[in-house]
């Protein structure tokens, strides 16, 4: 029997991390959100924690 992944991916987890405070973090997301609508942008990188009550 050969068993064959459905996917796979290489992650780079941050070795920093920068925090941000709510009214950063709320621009950080509407930028974020902004480059995912491009067209050309296949993928989006971040090393920020966003507050867990901005999390979606």
């Amino acid at each position: 029997m050969n068993i064959s992944p459905s996917s796979a991916e290489v992650t780079m987890p941050p070795s920093t991390e920068t925090a941000l405070d709510k009214k950063t973090a709320e621009k950080f997301i509407r930028m974020i959100d902004l480059f995912e609508d491009l067209n050309d942008v296949q993928n989006v990188y971040h090393n920020d924690q966003i507050p867990d009550d901005l999390k979606m």
